[in-house]
């Protein structure tokens, strides 16, 4: 007779599956209700990625990564990674003759990002398996679904590289927590951490932070993590390499890039990935000191390979944009903000940012100090403090520090739940540290303490708010041209019109944003011959757009303040009005 299986066995012998399903059904109920469902995530990043997977399917070549219609004349040339637009492809490529090429398009753009999260969702079962400890695999997946339930980088729609990355990079740190390093899951952790290498740059300092734990690890443990360290070094610098060939044309193979995957992260991770290899092969039965020696070397060998492949990419990269374009650009990029900012009047955001990064700090600090899994600790409050520093440098940061604290957190509420933090803390304890494990908690707290401030952005009526739809369709009637208009409307253009757009919310896009800036800016007749000279058709004014309102305050006399004066120049033609917004024809004579 086969003995009944028992609802708590049921849920640890399955519970990556129930974490999975309970998440990705959240998400596709949020998606669902807020009408969103099937169509392209809201963020502009999200929108831009569709226009360059279409664009893949529709012919362009693997290697060419021009943006034709972006930019002033000749285009230009984005960083984003073929890596994140092949399986998005490969999903619509592979549905189109069934289901028709837009609603298999639709289709990927829905399923990729919950993909994304079940990448998300085994890393941290696998992480609360190696930690092991009665009620920790319980207590991490209630954490992460207050973390995950919502989130905005995996709802369906949401395309950006950013998901995968954070996926990646969580796999790569969770699969070093295993005590006795099996070579398996260090191999996938030099490869998880690669790839999310080769997608992106803003991964890079999470990548090094834990190769360097890794490093350091071998060399104060010696021949109990050679294995593992040789195999992390060489699934790092083999996918490295592999990545490289793919994604890299062969006539850019010397050419130095600092945000995309180049000759500069290729010829460091080989030498950092190689060396370490062979010196954990070699050495591992040495000394510490000699240990320690031979790991200096390698850490000299890989920055010597950066400064002679790439020395320009250890400048601050702001140091390339104008002094407008700092201030009235980059500065007003909501994710490149720093954190901070959200003092002033939004205390909720503040919180629910970083608070739970601080709670899981504290707990990783608390189970360092009573040597309960400290080798994992160690590594927990190095991510999880370069997350906060880094969030207050910009706030996008903030999404990796949330998912490093799942674990240290369900590791704490798990022992203080069992009885096993010491007499001093009740058990009951452990519903606070659940507490201090909800962004959203945070977000309530600091809600309740400060109500948040009115925002001018928001007060817009309906009557005065445009309709993209409408904006799309009217200039689908005109002869195509490049437009200039707000940075954040030029992905939805490139995706919904035939036109051109001067600028948007891309770096390598930096002629069309200086351009840009200074048409908006500069006296009408300046700013006229400025449209002459970036080839510019036609410019959309929407009265109710928070950038076209900051630049009329920020130069009143300046072009857009003329205009949302109502005092347009006469040099521009009204060629279509959309609701509220107008589509002006700069006249060429």
């Amino acid at each position: 007779m086969t003995a009944p299986v028992r609802p708590a066995t049921f849920a640890e012998d399955h519970a990556g599956l129930l974490l999975s399903a309970t998440v990705v059904a959240s998400l596709m109920i949020v998606s669902v209700l807020s009408g969103s469902f099937g169509a392209i995530g809201p963020d502009g990043d999200d929108v831009m990625r569709l226009v360059q997977v279409r664009e893949l399917l529709e012919g362009q070549a693997w290697f060419d990564l021009r943006q034709p219609r972006l930019g002033p004349e000749g285009g230009t040339l984005m960083h984003w990674s073929r890596l994140v637009d092949l399986p998005i492809a490969a999903i619509a490529a592979a549905l189109s003759p069934f289901l028709g090429r837009e609603t298999a398009i639709g289709f990927a753009i829905t399923v990729w990002p919950l993909i994304s999260m079940l990448i998300v969702t085994s890393a941290l079962v696998a992480g609360a398996r190696a930690l092991g400890g009665r009620g920790v695999l319980l207590f991490t997946c209630l954490i992460a679904f207050a973390v995950l339930y919502r989130h905005f980088r995996f709802l369906p729609g949401s395309i950006d590289h950013h998901n995968l990355q954070l996926g990646l990079v969580l796999l790569g740190a969770v699969s070093l927590l295993g005590r006795e390093r099996p070579p398996a899951p260090m191999a996938l952790a030099g490869g998880s951490l690669a790839l999310a290498a080769a997608i992106g740059v803003e991964v890079h300092v999470f990548v090094a932070v834990i190769a360097a734990f890794v490093a350091v690890d071998w060399a104060v443990s010696g021949a109990t993590a050679q294995r593992g360290a040789v195999v992390f070094g060489a699934s790092f610098a083999a996918t490295l390499a592999a990545t490289f060939l793919i994604t890299v044309p062969p006539l850019d193979y010397w050419t130095a890039r600092c945000d995309a995957h180049s000759s500069v992260t290729l010829l460091a991770g080989l030498a950092g990935g190689v060396s370490f290899a062979l010196a954990a092969q070699m050495t591992s039965d040495k000394s510490l000191a000699i240990r320690l020696a031979v790991l200096a070397n390698v850490a000299a060998i890989t920055a010597a390979m950066i400064m002679v492949s790439g020395p320009q990419c250890l400048a601050n990269p702001l140091d390339a944009l104008s002094a407008d374009a700092r201030e009235l650009w980059l500065a007003r990029v909501d994710e490149a903000r720093p954190t901070l900012v959200y003092l002033n009047g939004q205390l909720d955001e503040f919180l629910f940012r970083l608070g739970t990064i601080l709670a899981g700090i504290g707990a990783a600090l608390y189970l360092a100090r009573r040597g309960d899994n400290t080798r994992a600790q160690v590594l927990f409050i190095l991510l999880l403090t370069v997350s906060l520093i880094f969030a207050l440098y910009q706030t996008r940061f903030y999404v990796f520090g949330q998912l490093f604290a799942i674990l240290p957190l369900a590791l704490l509420a798990a022992r203080i739940h069992a009885g096993a933090a010491g007499p001093s803390v009740p058990r009951l304890a452990y519903l606070a540290v659940l507490l201090l494990a909800a962004p959203f908690l945070w977000g309530l707290a600091g809600r309740w303490i400060a109500p948040p401030k009115a925002s001018a952005a928001l007060s817009v009526s309906a009557t005065e708010a445009c309709d993209p739809r409408a904006i799309h369709a009217a200039l689908n009637a005109l002869p195509p041209g490049r437009i200039l208009a707000p940075a954040s409307d030029a992905p939805d253009l490139l995706l919904e019109t035939r036109h051109s757009v001067l600028y948007g919310h891309y770096h390598r896009n930096l002629a069309g944003i200086d351009a840009a800036l200074a048409i908006f800016t500069s006296p009408p007749d300046a700013a006229r011959a400025r449209l002459k000279a970036a080839g510019v058709d036609y410019l959309l004014v929407c009265p109710s757009d928070v950038d076209l309102r900051f630049f009329a305050g920020h130069a009143p006399d300046g072009l857009i303040g003329e205009i949302m004066a109502s005092r347009p120049p006469a040099w521009l033609e009204p060629a279509l009005l959309a609701g509220p917004a107008t589509i002006y024809r700069i006249r060429k004579d």
